[in-house]
Parts: structure tokens; C-alpha cells; sequence
């Protein structure tokens, strides 16, 4: 092999290792591994539209609390950084229409810790991970899925002119095969939506643990007043799996 050859077959070697996997995708986009050249255009779509639609975020006007937004970006900024979420990107416009944040939590390195222990700056964040670290330590999901760790799904978020569009089930499938070939027995994730439920229970998810957002009462208020129509309850759904 010549110098010319080997360097063009160098090349090429390099371009598919660190080419970002891709997933089963709809027909409109593809699925690959988020890069770290994404995180700021997942982040922003994050902001634009979980942060405006998702039910808590929307009851505790979380968009309003600069505070909360930037620390709620910067925690999702370093779980991206576990490299095992998700994004959809449009075929047409290369651009991102959906991500799913994700990350492998284990008993040994205790990484519902945040949950339980953080005080979180920012008051709107605080009461979001109030209500999320008590469905946590509720559920006692290691226990409940005989695991000593499990895929974690933190944020799904698809944009809504590509909701209808079967790209969260595409993304949530993707990331049952991501946590099989990963050795996972089990994932899990809380689902704060009656949408975002029912995609999981389509999936095989099952209802593990759950709090309703008419119980959630601090200082005789109801936290999570006006989570609009079908978003009752914050709920821990989750499914075992079989490794690749």
C-alpha cells in the first residue's frame, strides 16, 4: 500500500470511528448518538420548547425564572456529557427536531444523588425537583427492578411541528436498544406528561410509581396548579430488558 492509499484508507478509518451511531429512524429524519457540537442547539431546543410545554415546567413558569433556566441547563449539559443521548435530526434541514437526554444510574456510584441532596438554586427548579427526588425515593427503583443500575431517561423533547410525527417513539425505542447493547437489564425514566405516558406504555414501559399533581401540596398550595388537560401525575414507568 502505497503512502497515498494509506493515508486516504487512514482517513476513511478515522471518519467511521468517531461517526455518531445511528438508530432505527423514521422516514423524515435520523437518529444518532448526540455529539458534543450539538449540546447548544439540543440545550436551545430544550429551552424553547420542554421548558415551555412540559407540565411542571409550564405550572411553575419556569421560562420567567432566569435562575432556574440556567442552572437547569448547565445539570442537562453535564448529563449530555455521560455520551449516551439521543437526537433526531431532520433530513431536509439537518437540523435537531428531537433529543433524549439519558444517562446510566448505578447503586455504586449513587447517581440519584442529586436528587435526594442537591439544593437546587432557583425557585421554580427547586419545586420540579422536589416532586421528581420524591417519586425517586418512592419508587426504589433498583429494589423494584432487581438492578444494581439501570438507563435512565431525563428529557425527551421533540418539536411540536414534528409531534405527530412518530419521532418520540422512534427516539425512546432507540434508547431501549442503546441501553441493551450497553448491558443494561432495565430503563427507566420519570414521565411528567399524559403524552409522553402513554408513548411508554406503547413501548412496554409499565407504571412503577407515580404522584399526582393535585397531591402535591407545600405550604396548603397545590405546587403544580394548571398542568393542563390528560397531565395528571408525574410517574416512574419503567421496563427490563434483555442485553445484546
Amino acid at each position: 500500500m502505497n503512502e497515498e492509499k494509506k493515508d486516504k484508507f487512514t482517513v476513511e478509518m478515522e471518519a467511521r470511528m468517531y461517526a455518531p451511531l445511528e438508530w432505527d429512524s423514521p422516514a423524515i429524519c435520523k437518529i444518532q448518538d448526540l455529539k458534543e457540537a450539538q449540546y447548544e442547539e439540543a440545550l436551545r431546543l430544550i429551552k424553547h420548547h420542554f421548558f415551555r410545554e412540559e407540565p411542571m415546567c409550564k405550572a411553575v413558569s419556569l421560562l420567567q425564572d432566569q435562575k432556574s433556566v440556567d442552572v437547569y441547563l448547565d445539570l442537562l449539559k453535564t448529563w449530555m456529557k455521560d455520551t449516551t443521548s439521543l437526537v433526531a435530526l431532520s433530513l431536509t434541514s439537518g437540523r435537531i427536531v428531537g433529543v433524549v437526554i439519558t444517562r446510566i444510574n448505578s447503586v455504586s456510584d449513587k447517581s440519584d444523588t442529586y436528587n435526594r441532596v442537591q439544593n437546587f438554586e432557583g425557585a421554580a427548579l427547586e419545586k420540579i425537583m422536589g416532586l421528581i427526588s420524591a417519586l425517586i425515593i418512592q419508587t426504589d427503583a433498583y429494589k423494584e427492578l432487581e438492578c444494581d443500575a439501570y438507563f435512565r431517561v431525563h428529557i425527551l423533547c421533540v418539536h411540536p411541528s414534528y409531534q405527530q410525527r412518530n419521532i418520540g417513539t422512534a427516539l425512546l425505542n432507540a434508547c431501549i436498544r442503546v441501553a441493551s447493547t450497553l448491558n443494561m437489564t432495565a430503563i427507566g425514566g420519570v414521565f411528567t406528561s399524559g403524552r409522553s405516558q402513554s408513548l411508554a406504555l406503547k413501548l412496554g414501559f409499565h407504571l412503577v410509581s407515580e404522584i399526582r399533581y393535585s397531591r402535591w401540596i407545600v405550604d396548603d398550595q397545590v405546587v403544580f396548579d394548571g398542568t393542563g388537560k390528560g397531565n395528571y401525575s408525574a410517574a416512574f414507568m419503567a421496563m427490563r430488558i434483555s442485553p445484546e
